[in-house]
């Protein structure tokens, strides 16, 4: 029995549903599988997922956030939960791609969205994890190295390395922040134009300018557009802030590479990880030789 086939008869059998349902396989999930479910004429998303402590993820967790985030405006609604299946609204949109988010009309736009998310405190209730990029870092080369999971030779190194950007951050107030910001957990609403931010999987309270340095690392921003987020995030832009957000999207990229690296084990999903693991020890490299230049606000 293929892996589709048995998550759509889990699928069938939730209690949410009023009417038996028709199921589509979505594609383009690299940590869960997700499906589009129709009933009676109201289309959801259904995504399959346990508890994965090889990555940091805890549902409950997941949850708190998501619904903080709903009661913002900036998530769709969580409808239902259900024994290792998430249901919510689906969102009628468009899907990012890197280079949508990349353009600097939509930049300001994404900043905006981020504000709102990081001013939520009104929203919060319930206990939310605290995250760290630098201590998620460690934990995940440890779990890569149990699962007996290839890693770079300088891992020792790097480790080190992130240990001592750590301690360079200036102070900051902790926020709750997404913390994987794709562009494919960004969707352009059809109807509205407006932004939705979805998988709030690793979301909890932490740095805020970690969401933004997400966005740099994983959409291939340059320079001017790492400034140009900046700006339209704080108003202004100040060298403690750019050297904060550039050690971030260092330990974004370290981070992401990591996460693959388990993936690469852990994972039955078709998608190549060992690629993505690459491509992402090479974007922290580059953004590690950015950091050893002085850093100057314009």
């Amino acid at each position: 029995m293929n892996t589709d086939r048995i998550h759509t008869q889990r699928i069938q059998t939730l209690s949410y549903w009023t009417r038996p349902v028709t199921i589509e396989p979505l594609p383009g999930g690299i940590t869960n599988h997700n499906y589009l479910v129709s009933d009676a004429g109201h289309l959801y998303v259904a995504r399959l997922c346990v508890d994965k402590a090889l990555l940091g993820i805890d549902r409950r967790n997941e949850v708190v956030c998501h619904k903080a985030a709903h009661g913002c405006g900036i998530a769709p609604e969580l409808v239902h939960q259900e024994d290792g299946v998430l249901v919510t609204q689906h969102v009628s949109g468009r899907t990012l791609a890197p280079e949508d988010v990349r353009d600097l009309a939509f930049i300001p736009q994404l900043a905006a969205v981020l504000r709102t998310l990081h001013e939520s405190w009104d929203e919060l209730t319930g206990e939310i994890l605290y995250f760290s990029p630098f201590q998620t870092a460690r934990t995940y080369a440890k779990t890569a190295v149990s699962l007996n999971a290839r890693l770079p030779g300088d891992i020792d190194e790097l480790l080190e390395d992130a240990g001592h950007l750590s301690r360079q951050l200036g102070l900051f107030v902790p926020v709750l922040c997404h913390n994987d910001l794709l562009a494919s957990n960004i969707i352009i609403d059809d109807h509205d134009d407006r932004i939705w931010l979805v998988d709030w999987e690793y979301a909890g309270i932490g740095h805020p300018l970690f969401d933004l340095a997400g966005i740099c690392a994983n959409n291939a921003f340059s320079e001017a557009q790492e400034l140009t987020l900046l700006e339209a995030y704080r108003d202004t832009i100040n060298e403690c802030d750019l050297r904060d957000l550039r050690i971030l999207k260092t330990m974004s990229s370290l981070r992401e590479a990591l996460w693959a690296v388990i993936q690469t084990v852990a994972s039955d999903i078709d998608f190549d990880y060992v690629r993505y693991a690459n491509e992402n020890f090479e974007a922290y490299r580059e953004a590690r030789r950015q950091l050893r230049s002085p850093v100057t606000a314009p």
